[in-house]
């Protein structure tokens, strides 16, 4: 059965992870295009975000979209791993020297400030 939608959830997880992740509004704002005047509104509960929206602060946040409306409390890496292509980038990683690793994780964070 599909849970409704509870914007108390949504608040209470996007501030939770902010939090968490030491982000500031302002921050998480910048990151998800929406103004830090919305996300305060969103994390006080006097604002419904839009899909989008949601949609894009939870990948600001790097939770999956179902962890930040409640529909699931698992964590984002059991969802992730639920993906193949997540598993087997997973593996091939893991059996790397920290040389290579380093140098992946720095052209993932360049072609992720491409995008911004």
């Amino acid at each position: 059965m599909l849970k409704k939608f509870n914007k108390i959830i949504v608040k209470e997880r996007i501030l939770k992870e902010r939090l968490s992740q030491g982000l500031s509004q302002v921050e998480l704002s910048r990151r998800a295009k929406i103004s830090p005047a919305a996300l305060s509104q969103i994390e006080k509960g006097t604002r419904v975000p839009s899909t989008p929206v949601l949609y894009r602060i939870s990948n600001a946040l790097g939770v999956t979209l179902d962890f930040l409306v409640g529909s699931t409390d698992s964590s984002e890496l059991n969802d992730l791993l639920q993906n193949e292509e997540v598993r087997a980038f997973y593996k091939g990683f893991k059996g790397l020297s920290l040389e290579d690793k380093e140098t992946i994780i720095k052209n993932i964070e360049f072609l992720k400030s491409q995008k911004s």
